[in-house]
Parts: C-alpha cells; sequence; structure tokens
C-alpha cells in the first residue's frame, strides 16, 4: 500500500500541474486566491484529497515574493535607534488552542473572538513543546511519522490554534502593509479578521503576506492553524528536535504604495584583490507612476568616518524602465562603483563599510532609508583550490544547529553573541547553517564579528533512504518545494558578506531537483561557489564536501591535483566523550594544499536543562523529555563540542588546539632554536605577545618573552631564546612551554586571551632520582590467611588466598578499602556504543570474575627489601597475570604487572591496568603530567605536562549520557591524599595513564534495557575514590559515533602486555615533588 499512494499522488499533481509559477504567487491586494483547486477559505472539516498540507506542488500560497532581507525607517534618527515606527511587533503571549488532529480543528475560531475567550495564552515565538503542549521527538535519520510522502497521520497530528488582537498605527493610513512570519513549523493556514490570506510550508525562512485590503480601524485579528506534520517534514528531516509552533518573529510592516521591495548587492575585488567593486540592483514593488517618480540616493562610507562618503549618488527612478538584471530581478535601477585601496573583509579582519539606500521624493523629502552592512570580498574557486581575497584558506570551521537548553529553536541575540564569542575563542574560522537558514540576525552578527558561514537549504530527506523511494530529489512532483526552499535562502540572505558558500541542503540523495537547484543558484549568484555533499556529478557541486571521511580517504584524494578541492561538509563527530585523532586529522591538511579543513558535527549539545529526582542537574535528552519508544530513547542530540549552556566539553580544548593559528616547531632544543608558523590568513604576529617559560616538574625555572619577531601571514620564521642556565634537579623533567596572546581586544576576543599554546621536552641530562625516605627494616609476617610487611609508620598486607593487596596503612590509618586488582573495562562512551565495543568485546567486563590464584611466592632479598610474586589465571580467557611487588623499608612497592595471553582468538582490550579503592579521605588528588582536563591517548595535544591539583571529584566530567570520564595520560606520579597531605603516590616506570571517579564505575556502565537514561550529571559522591592506575587505555576515537573504533595506534589489540609503577607514601602532598630528592 505504501508503494502505491506515491505512484496514485505522482498521477493526482502530474494533472494538477499549472505551470513553473504555482510554486510561489505574485503579491496580492485581496484574499482571493490563485486557481489550483483550494478553496478561498477551506472547511476544516471538508477531506481533500490532495489536501494543501499534502501537496508539495504548491509550497505557499498568495505570499509575497522572497526578497532581500532589509528593514526600512522613516530617518536616521529612527534609524539610530533602530527603532522603525514602520514596524510593530506582534511577538508576546496569544490564545491558544491544540487539538490532537486535522478533523478537531475550528472551523470557526478565526472568525470570532469569542470562541477564543477561554483558551490557554502561549507565548510568541516560542515552541508548543516547551510550553507544555505536545510531544517532545528527536530523530536523526528516521522521520517521525510513517514514511509515506506526501502523506502525513490523520490521527497524531497535532495542530495548534492561534489568535491575537492587534492595533494599526494612525500613521500607517494609505500604506501598504504587510505581515511577516519569520518561521511556522511546518504548515500553517493564515486569516486576518476572518479572511484567508494563504499558507506556508518552510519552517525555516519568511514569509510576508500583503493584507492590507484585509485591515480596519480600531481592534484587528490575526489567527493561524499550524500543523506539525504536513509534506513539509519529508524535506526537513534534520537530526534535530522534531518542534513545532511560531519559531521566530511575528511583525507587522507598512510601506509606501510605492517603494523598494528588493536591492541585489554584489561587493566583490577586482583581480589584484585591492580594489573594491560594487553593483547594486534595485527593484521597486510597481512600475512608477508620475506621482511616483522620485530619486534614489546612494551613500558608501566608512562607519568610522560617517560624514566622508567613499560614494555617493542620485538615479532619477523614472528615468529608467524595468529590466531584468544579470541577478535576476526585475528592477527600475542600477548602481556600480569602484573603491581604490579597499579595506577588505575576511574572518580575521571583518572590515565593514555602510551602505545607505534612500528613497526620495520629486522635491526630495525623504521617504524611506534602509541600511546595510557590505564587506569588500571575493570568493572563487581557482586552480583546485578554495580562496578568499586571493588567497588559499584553511576551514576550521563547525556545525551548528539554533539550540538553547530551555526554549529549544528560540535564540536571542545575546546566545548568538555567546556562541560566535565561543567560536571564536576555540579559533573556529566558520560555521555551516546545519540544516537550514538561521535567523536573519545570525548572519549579520558573522558578518560583524568575522566568521565565514555556509548557508544550507531547509532540505533533508535522509529517512528515505529507509524506503523504497530511496530519495525526494529526483521526484518530478517535488521540483517545486525544492526551489522554493533553495531561492527562498537565497533571496533573503543573498545580501550577507559573511555567506560565502552556498549549500543546497544535506543527506537528501541526488536527483533532477538538486541539479535544478544548482542551476537556478548558479544563474542567480556566481560570486559564490555551492556545495552538496551526494552529489553524484562533481558539475553540481563546486567543492568535494564529503561528510566523515576517514584519513586515508583524504590521503588518497590528494595522490593526484584535482579540480575541486576537499572540505568536509562534516567531520569529527563530537558525540559523548570524543574528540579523538584531531591532530592526525589536522596534521595531514595542513601538510596539503588541497585539502582545505572541515566543519567539525557540531558545536553545541541539543539537550535541555533539567533536575533529575534528586534534585541534581542534568542535560535530558531523549526520553527524559517525556517520549518514550521513539529515537528520542537515545543521547543522539547530545554530539557538541561543549554543552547546551555553552560550557566546554574536555574535546573543544583539543580542537582549540589543532585549529590555532600560531604553530612551534622544534629546530634544535639543545640549543634553544624553534621556528614560529604563523597560519593567520590575513594577520601578521604584531598584534601579540609570545611569552616563554621553563619548569622543571612543574617548577618554574626560567620565563621571556619573543619580542621583535615580525612575520607575514601564511609565514614561517626561526627564532632562539636567551635562556639563562640552571642546575637541574634529580629526576625531574623539564619542558619549555610557549604561549600566545591577544595585545588588544578585537571581535569578541579580550586582550591578553590565549590563542595558541605549545610544548617541547627539553633534552636536559638530570641525576638519576632517589626516594626521599630513609630505609628501614622490613617486619615481615606471614600466616595461613596474610603477609603483611611493618615499618616504623606504614602496614602493608596481602591476602594469601586472593594473592591481592588489600591493605596499606599510614600511621594506623588505613587508605585502602577494596584490594588492587588488575582491570580490563572502561564505562562504554558513545563512540563504544557505536561500534558495539561493550558487546564485543563484553568479556573483558568481568574478565577477573572466576580468577584463579595459582602461586604467591614471598622472598626477602635484604633486610629492607622483598619480592613478592603473584601468578592468576583467568581460565575463560586462556591467559594469565603475573604480579611482582617489590616492597621496601621505606613504605614503597613497585609493581611490575605482565598479562600473557594464549594464541586463541579474543577482541581487543579496553584497558590494561589496575584498579585500587581508597577510603573517601583520600580526595585530594595531585599529578604530574598531562592535564588539567580529562585526556586520553587521541586526545591529549591540548593538554600540556604540569602539575596539576584538584578535588577527586573534580577530574570527573558530567557529559549528557553518562559514560567513561576522569581520566589523564602521561602521567610521571599522582597523588592522592587527605586534607592533612598524608597518602599514597603511583610513580611511573616512566609513565602511567590514571582515572579517579569519586563512585563506583559501575554507574557509569551502559545498560541497553535500563527503562530510565542516565546522565553524568547525577553522579554524587560515594564512601570511596576509585582509582584506575593504567598502562594504557584505548582511544576514544571520534570519526563517527556509528561503527568506526578509535585509529589502530590508539586500540590494545589481544596480545602480551607488561608496565610498572611504584606505590610511594606521602607525609606531605603540598610539595608535589617531594617523592623525589
Amino acid at each position: 500500500m505504501n508503494l502505491i499512494k506515491p505512484c496514485f499522488f505522482s498521477l493526482m499533481l502530474m494533472m494538477a500541474f499549472a505551470g513553473p509559477g504555482t510554486a510561489q504567487s505574485l503579491t496580492v491586494k485581496t484574499a482571493k486566491v490563485s486557481k489550483v483547486g483550494i478553496l478561498k477559505n477551506p472547511d476544516p472539516k471538508i477531506a481533500r484529497s490532495p489536501v494543501d498540507w499534502e501537496n508539495p506542488l504548491i509550497p505557499s500560497q498568495n505570499a509575497v515574493k522572497p526578497h532581500a532581507w532589509f528593514i526600512p525607517y522613516p530617518g536616521k534618527q529612527a534609524m539610530s535607534q533602530q527603532s522603525s515606527p514602520y514596524l510593530k511587533s506582534l511577538d508576546g503571549l496569544w490564545k491558544f488552542k491544540l487539538v490532537n488532529n486535522p478533523s478537531e480543528r475550528s472551523d470557526s475560531f478565526y472568525k470570532n473572538t469569542e470562541e477564543t475567550s477561554d483558551w490557554s495564552a502561549i507565548k510568541v515565538p516560542g515552541h508548543w513543546q516547551t510550553q507544555g503542549y505536545a510531544k517532545f521527538i528527536f530523530t536523526d535519520v528516521e522521520y517521525p511519522i510513517p514514511a509515506t510522502p506526501p502523506f502525513v497521520p490523520k490521527q497524531d497530528n497535532p495542530v495548534g490554534q492561534y489568535q491575537r488582537e492587534f492595533m494599526i498605527d494612525a500613521g500607517w493610513d494609505g500604506k501598504q502593509v504587510f505581515v511577516h512570519l519569520g518561521a511556522v513549523n511546518s504548515f500553517y493556514y493564515l486569516w486576518i479578521n476572518g479572511q484567508y490570506v494563504g499558507f506556508s510550508k518552510d519552517s525555516k525562512t519568511p514569509t510576508e503576506f500583503d493584507i492590507t485590503q484585509l485591515l480596519k480601524k480600531g481592534k484587528n485579528t490575526i489567527s493561524l492553524q499550524v500543523f506539525r506534520f504536513s509534506d513539509a517534514t519529508y524535506l526537513e528531516g534534520q537530526d534535530m528536535w522534531k518542534l513545532s509552533g511560531i519559531e521566530r518573529s511575528v511583525f507587522l510592516i507598512a510601506r509606501p504604495k510605492f517603494h523598494l521591495s528588493d536591492f541585489a548587492l554584489k561587493a566583490t575585488l577586482d583581480e589584484s584583490y585591492k580594489n573594491g567593486k560594487l553593483n547594486l540592483d534595485l527593484a521597486f514593488n510597481k512600475a512608477a507612476g508620475k506621482a511616483d517618480k522620485g530619486t534614489v540616493e546612494l551613500k558608501v562610507f566608512d562607519p568610522e568616518t560617517p560624514d566622508v562618503h567613499l560614494y555617493k549618488a542620485q538615479k532619477n527612478i523614472g528615468a529608467v524602465s524595468g529590466q531584468t538584471t544579470s541577478s535576476g530581478i526585475a528592477t527600475t535601477l542600477n548602481f556600480s562603483a569602484n573603491f581604490p585601496g579597499v579595506k577588505t573583509w575576511n574572518a580575521e579582519h571583518p572590515n565593514l563599510y555602510i551602505l545607505e539606500i534612500s528613497h526620495l521624493d520629486q522635491k526630495g523629502k525623504l521617504i524611506e532609508i534602509i541600511r546595510h552592512d557590505i564587506g569588500f570580498r571575493s570568493v572563487e574557486i581557482k586552480n583546485g583550490l578554495f580562496l578568499i581575497n586571493g588567497k588559499a584558506i584553511k576551514i576550521k570551521g563547525v556545525n551548528r544547529h539554533e539550540h538553547d537548553p530551555v526554549n529549544g529553536k528560540i535564540v536571542t541575540e545575546a546566545g548568538m553573541i555567546e556562541d560566535i564569542k565561543v567560536m571564536k575563542a576555540l579559533n573556529i574560522n566558520a560555521v555551516r547553517a546545519s540544516h537550514y537558514p538561521n535567523t536573519e540576525r545570525w548572519y549579520s552578527l558573522c558578518d560583524q564579528y568575522g566568521l565565514y558561514v555556509v548557508d544550507e537549504a531547509n532540505i533533508e530527506c535522509d529517512g528515505m533512504s529507509f524506503t523504497p523511494l530511496k530519495t525526494l530529489s529526483d521526484k518530478p512532483e517535488w521540483k517545486a518545494a525544492y526551489l522554493d526552499r533553495i531561492s527562498r535562502m537565497y533571496e533573503r540572505d543573498k545580501n550577507f558578506t559573511s555567506i560565502i558558500t552556498w549549500s543546497l541542503g544535506n543527506e537528501s540523495g541526488f536527483g533532477g531537483n538538486l541539479m535544478a537547484g544548482y542551476d537556478w543558484l548558479k544563474a542567480k549568484d556566481t560570486s559564490r561557489p555551492i556545495q552538496y555533499e551526494a552529489t553524484k556529478d562533481e558539475r553540481y557541486s563546486d567543492i568535494f564536501c564529503p561528510m566523515y571521511k576517514s584519513i586515508t580517504v583524504m590521503e588518497n584524494y590528494v595522490k593526484e591535483w584535482r579540480k575541486r578541492p576537499l572540505i568536509q561538509c562534516e567531520y569529527a563527530h563530537m558525540m559523548g566523550n570524543s574528540g579523538g585523532n584531531l591532530k592526525d586529522d589536522w596534521d595531514l591538511i595542513y601538510k596539503h594544499p588541497q585539502l582545505q579543513g572541515g566543519f567539525i558535527w557540531d558545536f553545541s549539545d541539543q539537550t535541555f536543562s533539567k533536575k533529575d529526582d534528586k534534585g541534581n542537574a542534568i542535560w535530558a535528552y531523549g526520553r527524559d523529555m517525556g517520549t518514550v519508544g521513539l529515537t528520542s530513547d537515545t543521547s543522539f542530540c547530545a554530539d557538541g563540542l561543549v554543552a547546551a549552556d555553552r560550557s566546554w566539553h574536555p574535546q573543544a580544548y583539543e580542537l582549540q588546539k589543532v585549529y590555532q593559528n600560531v604553530n612551534f616547531e622544534a629546530i634544535d632544543l639543545q640549543h634553544y632554536v624553534f621556528k614560529l608558523r604563523n597560519r593567520f590568513d590575513f594577520s601578521t604576529l604584531e598584534g601579540y605577545q609570545i611569552k616563554w617559560f621553563i619548569k622543571g616538574n612543574g617548577t618554574l625555572v626560567a620565563s621571556g618573552t619573543v619580542d621583535g619577531l615580525s612575520v607575514d601571514p601564511q609565514s614561517e620564521k626561526e627564532f632562539r631564546l636567551n635562556v639563562p642556565s640552571f642546575e637541574p634537579k634529580a629526576g625531574w623533567e623539564y619542558l619549555v612551554s610557549f604561549e600566545v596572546f591577544t595585545k588588544k581586544a578585537a571581535a569578541l576576543v579580550p586582550a591578553g586571551f590565549k590563542i595558541a599554546t605549545e610544548q617541547f621536552l627539553l633534552p636536559v641530562k638530570t641525576p638519576q632520582a632517589a626516594w626521599y625516605a630513609n630505609r628501614t627494616k622490613l617486619k615481615t609476617k606471614e600466616s595461613t590467611a596474610v603477609i603483611t610487611f611493618d615499618t616504623d609508620t606504614i602496614h602493608i598486607g596481602f591476602n594469601k588466598k586472593t594473592g591481592l593487596l588489600e591493605s596499606y596503612q599510614i600511621l594506623g590509618k588505613e587508605l585502602i578499602k577494596a584490594a588492587l586488582v588488575p582491570h580490563f573495562w572502561r564505562a562504554a562512551t558513545d563512540n563504544d556504543i557505536g561500534n558495539s565495543m561493550q558487546i564485543r568485546a563484553k568479556v573483558w567486563q568481568t574478565a577477573f570474575d572466576g580468577v584463579e590464584l595459582r602461586s604467591i611466592e614471598n622472598k626477602s632479598l635484604s633486610k629492607e627489601t622483598n619480592v613478592l610474586k603473584t601468578v592468576h589465571e583467568l581460565p575463560k580467557l586462556k591467559l594469565s597475570i603475573l604480579t611482582e611487588y617489590t616492597i621496601k623499608g621505606d613504605g614503597s612497592i613497585n609493581v611490575r604487572y605482565h598479562l600473557k595471553t594464549s594464541d586463541q582468538k579474543f577482541p581487543e582490550i579496553p584497558r590494561i591496568g589496575m584498579r585500587l579503592i581508597l577510603n573517601p579521605d583520600y580526595d585530594q588528588v595531585s599529578w604530574f603530567g598531562r592535564g588539567p582536563f580529562d585526556n586520553y591517548s587521541d586526545r591529549n595535544y591540548a593538554a600540556h605536562i604540569d602539575l596539576y591539583r584538584m578535588p577527586a571529584d573534580a577530574l570527573f566530567h558530567p557529559y549528557p549520557r553518562a559514560q567513561e570520564s576522569g581520566y589523564r595520560t602521561g602521567v610521571r606520579w599522582m597523588t592522592l591524599a587527605n586534607k592533612a597531605g598524608i597518602g599514597l603516590s603511583a610513580v611511573g616506570a616512566p609513565e602511567i595513564s590514571s582515572g579517579v571517579l569519586h563512585f563506583d564505575m559501575k554507574h557509569l556502565d551502559f545498560d541497553k534495557d535500563a527503562k530510565v537514561n542516565v546522565h553524568g550529571g547525577s553522579m554524587t559522591n560515594e564512601d570511596l575514590i576509585w582509582w584506575n592506575i593504567d598502562a594504557k587505555q584505548t582511544g576514544v576515537g571520534g570519526d563517527n559515533s556509528w561503527g568506526a573504533e578509535a585509529h589502530p595506534q590508539y586500540r590494545l589489540p589481544y596480545r602480551d602486555y607488561t608496565y610498572s609503577f611504584t606505590f610511594r607514601p606521602v607525609f606531605n602532598a603540598a610539595d608535589g615533588n617531594n617523592i623525589f630528592k
């Protein structure tokens, strides 16, 4: 049956098809509608086939032709106050009633306000779901409804009915009045004063209607019926919360009867990339009559010198007849000008000029004025390279959904500015509007603060890949809907400088509809490239923009020079504890010119702020929001670099590091010679201060600044540090570190902000370290149950039946709560779950269960040294663990661990190490190693080696879904102490990796049968300290979260392993290096 419906529907649409003009009607002055078989006042009770919300041939009805975003003002004073009397906001509280399906809609509420008198109130803009109505649904690929396009459910398709009253300003008499609906999800009917106006579907671009003839003096009423699902749902299958309602602002706008309706500007550069070129096409809403004759005055000026006009010109409106320009808009006027020596726009220096368009009457009186920021820049694909202003750049990008942790997709200007501030701090220079046009203010902010933008049409039908139809992109009956969405994006956003690339959509297969979209866009705009990820014909994407391609694929692509650069539209999936091998990716990208970067997936988690049943703050996902049984149950909405409140996840620091624009390379460490590489595309390093310092085991030895070093963009230069001589201490490591800071504040980045770091281990020869304590005689006792070793201050005990270290006392106080045991498991990360590690390697979760002690041997080597050896066998895994403990009179225990495997095949091992549980008093952690944040073998480039201290519970990072966390690599030593400074150190030989939790790790384990979600924020301190002391742990990976494992060099195959470390008692943890002389 599912296969028959689309075929029947296609036949009906072909019969009804009225030509290419049906997708978007022209402006109308009355409530009459086009003759496409749609009723003037559709009766909600009458079933029609196809109904408006199941008819992709007609994306909207009676809407004004889409046009560039601008706000008209009556004068400069109003413009400077950003308060236009020509605009009237309808945001705020509306009357609201939700019904469960279309058949329950009222067929008269829009005629009678009495019917709505007892309705509830709802905030506009706002979602139903965040205000207590309808279900939250999150899906990634699958549709939230059965996939039988264009049909949607009849019984579970809620309809929200809205109404509010408004007054028309007296000053609007004689004006033409439009209503602007910024974004409504997903289909709506509109009425004014009980009269039908029209409908629209695209939920991410605005629609305007001319309502002049329907208004009256006094109170007016606006009414909407908003459908949750429509044929538009099939083109809006993005991996996001499927939320409903009026998502963006609603306002009225009054215009003169004859007015500027559209403008298209091209502000580019000539072939020298030094001089600006401006071309401006103006369109008026109708042919100019006698009364409409007047002039248009154009001014361009630098905002720093507003009285100095770089360009000023006037043209008579009636002097030029209507024509069609290269930009494709009907117009009466065109301006063009050259700007020698212009300040160019780029993401590093977003220089903007102001364009003022003034409409004057025949007497020279101002009718309207429009202001728009313009930046002169060029974008081109040349010789296989993506160029901005003539330079091949690296796209250090990120994908961004619009998301607020309370209000969903209702974002504020303050929130958008915060996003840009975070992006700048992370060295991000580009953002992809995934996967739909964002609110208009976003683009003007990107113009202002400097971000390259890929603007993307609101098209994604990935859910069709699970159906016999596979895609809608090759279905002719959907062509009008595709072109409507692409044209709406272009027409609204064409004048924003920051947009450097158009995208036809996302994950929608390929076919003639996308080809037509490409051709339409190219005819409109040759100044920007167009991209689409899934094209099967490279003619229809100017950039090769795949997603989630491996290093091998990238390497193969650049084995020969290509016509197109490779810029991944998505890469490095940041779901949960992720972000592995970013350095490996970017080492390759920096090496090859045609690898020009990509866009991380994605910027922020799409989670909601909630409390769990114990009052802990959590990030809610999936069924936390009240919908059980759908794809919503998963945490796939939590795949951001940052949390929903924009606090950083650990992987954000790694990205900041690989994206940094100042890089250091060691040339001769013995003589402190380095190479500085300026990876900015348009900035010298004169605006930055470079500091250096040398530390030994975290203690500052020498410091200074690198002065007088001028390095041009995309250039490098060697320099040498003048380091005073110092006396190395025994056993210490010495590292030189560089930090680069801004000298002045700019573009949301404050003065003194650290933009880059680097660190090198110095080849300093140091005397061999010695343990600080005086060794004393060991008192050894052995019974049938235990073997003990005692000094004046230390007691050590081994269980003879288990062969495990189960007691360590300092000054009579027990540190150990549970014995030191081999440990192979980690709580599955989101990436682990995606590649089924928790199933494939499950044998390691309980590997030590059923262990058999084969032998235990205690031998005295001297009065102050004993060696205890144990052999444990794990029968079900056919392996043995040989552990050698060397106990000395100073209380130290050297632990040598050897894992001996068999010739049988077993899956990879999540971790190689041992686990010790301490009593809860020992909750003060200090370490010399990589930090301060969570890091792993494939994600520790940004984690510098230093001396760090923090409470045990601070090492854990609360990812939205509880999972592996609290880990540090490159650890030379780690100490867990009580508040008096007494505790235990684990010293690597030479390094260990270590994880600390203030609760049992079992709480982090993934259970696919769990009835409720488990959250990182729900983890609370328990009466223990969990301590992993490892040789290694598998990397976190991050190529994707649906099958990719960590790269081979970061995995632990089933084979033999050996490592060692030494426990040492600590009596004063305040001195982190007191374990050495």
